[in-house]
């Protein structure tokens, strides 16, 4: 039995595309599963080791504080600065149960029902699907290609935003893997501010790029946290720790309070001790491990746009993320084209209308199998072609 909201909601593309995964291996196949960005990666000595040290502190096993211990805050702070020389106080900073769990109560926090929701396509699903939970409406942007999938705001601006409330943006971007400029975000906070909505960047891959210079953030754009706005990291993929359940939030102080004051009403925090191990791993080991970290999907990612620009498929360079974002061939459907290598190849990878309409033609391969399983993958792939 579900609520009715949750009937408006579609299926999890990634729920399904596990379940299929699953019965497919039930039966005795060899799956290579490329389509779930989950980091096969294990994760830094440090962080198991800090965790274990952690765990035997009576203090950890207790509720921890609502927005986040000021140990782990402070390395945050740390972080950033080093990164782009923003160092944001502690109530703009908000720890949370990994990303996806702020990003989807974000709606909730800062938009009434009828308000509208500005989401890419493609873009990650959940800010869709959340945005309907909180009973607002959805207006998609079309992330274009020939706009090396940044968003058009000359085109949004001729849009009705009398009810807009809220502006997602994901850069570095899943599925696409673009990177944006210092320029896009300056406009979208300038966009914000003059009509009144909060610009919220998801910036889960922020971390894993392959270029000399880290990809800009929106937080680093001057005056950000004065205008109303909120970026989500996640140590999920900068320390391939996804199941341990944490990652923060940095924004203008009255975006993150509405955000906290939701959350005090719905969970109690991320457990002490991952907080410890995640505070002492970013200042000691952060950096040589997301090192090796890119070095390793880098090498990935030459391997997979080199084999399929072989074989003729039309892939957008990745500049960011553990993606590679592909044109299916011809003219085929994008998901009969999962199905069918997925049937006869054992390949599984995501057709890109999981990501909105604006999908259509496109599949997602995720870097996130060792090099021989994406070799493998290929070379099944080129058998079907």
């Amino acid at each position: 039995m579900k609520a009715k909201r949750l009937l408006s909601l579609p299926p999890y593309l990634f729920e399904d595309l596990e379940n299929r995964c699953r019965e497919a291996a039930s039966q005795g196949r060899d799956v290579i599963d490329l389509s779930v960005g989950d980091p096969d990666l294990s994760p830094p000595d440090s962080i198991i080791n800090h965790l274990k040290t952690a765990l035997a502190e009576d203090r950890h096993h207790l509720y921890p504080p609502q927005r986040g211990t000021a140990e782990l805050k402070a390395s945050i702070r740390g972080y950033l600065k080093d990164r782009c020389g923003v160092e944001p106080s502690d109530d703009e900073i908000l720890i949370l149960i990994g990303s996806k769990e702020g990003i989807a109560h974000l709606p909730l926090a800062v938009c009434n029902p009828g308000d509208t929701v500005l989401v890419p396509d493609p873009g990650y699903p959940v800010y869709t699907s959340t945005a309907q939970f909180a009973g607002c409406a959805v207006d998609r942007f079309v992330l274009e290609e020939r706009r090396r999938f940044l968003p058009d705001f000359k085109e949004l601006a001729t849009r009705d935003l009398s009810r807009a409330r809220l502006l997602f943006l994901n850069y570095p971007n899943n599925p696409t893997s673009a990177t944006a400029t210092d320029a896009v975000f300056d406009t979208a906070l300038r966009f914000g501010d003059e009509h009144g909505f909060v610009v919220a960047n998801d910036a889960a891959y922020a971390d894993v790029y392959f270029d000399d210079r880290p990809p800009p953030l929106l937080c680093a754009q001057p005056r950000a946290l004065e205008s109303p706005m909120i970026e989500f990291f996640s140590f999920s993929k900068t320390f391939c720790v996804t199941g341990w359940r944490v990652g923060f939030a940095v924004g203008n102080r009255a975006v993150i309070d509405a955000l906290a004051h939701l959350k005090a009403n719905i969970d109690s925090g991320v457990f002490g001790a991952i907080q410890a191990a995640a505070a002492k791993t970013l200042e000691t080991d952060g950096d040589r491990y997301a090192g090796a970290m890119r070095a390793t999907f880098e090498k990935r990612r030459d391997l997979a746009l080199e084999s399929l620009g072989r074989l003729g498929f039309h892939c957008f360079p990745t500049y960011a993320t553990f993606y590679v974002w592909t044109r299916v061939p011809g003219a085929l459907n994008t998901m009969n084209y999962a199905l069918d290598l997925l049937d006869k190849t054992d390949v599984l990878v995501t057709p890109g209308t999981g990501f909105g309409d604006a999908g259509e033609g496109y599949f997602r391969i995720a870097l996130t199998q060792p090099d021989a399983r994406i070799e493998e993958a290929v070379a099944r792939i080129a058998a079907l072609r």
